[in-house]
């Protein structure tokens, strides 16, 4: 994985990657408890098409297997920095499935997050399949 980072402040870029890693972990092993913690209570997903789903829809569908996901492999991530808020912007390979149907097999990603009691925490996501794959 590389990562470019545009820092606004003296504050390090790697608690950011670290939370991206715990998801990334959490998504692939199904742990709804990791998640629960990662995820902010207002997080919100637009997937590849194009549905939006709150975290208790994600959590549901992780339990029920309606999202199961076989592998992800961070390809770059280019974190940015501005006060308690950062921007994650990259690019994914990912395998598994979402209601019995394939997922993108390579994706691009934004992500956002926020420091709040000196945790980093997930607020939002969209993702859009790279077309061709």
């Amino acid at each position: 994985m590389t990562h470019r980072a545009k820092k606004v402040s003296d504050d390090p870029v790697q608690p950011i990657l670290d939370l991206q890693h715990r998801l990334v972990e959490a998504l692939l092993k199904a742990d709804t408890e990791a998640l629960e913690a990662i995820l902010e209570d207002t997080y919100v997903d637009t997937d590849e098409s194009g549905s939006r789903l709150d975290k208790s829809a994600i959590l549901g569908a992780l339990k029920s297997g309606d999202l199961k996901l076989d592998s992800i492999t961070l390809l770059k991530t280019e974190v940015y920095r501005c006060g308690n808020s950062a921007v994650l912007i990259g690019a994914s390979a990912q395998s598994g499935s979402f209601q019995g149907k394939p997922i993108a097999p390579k994706i691009l990603f934004t992500a956002t997050l926020i420091l709040r009691n000196r945790k980093w925490t997930a607020a939002a996501a969209h993702r859009t399949a790279v077309p061709g794959n």
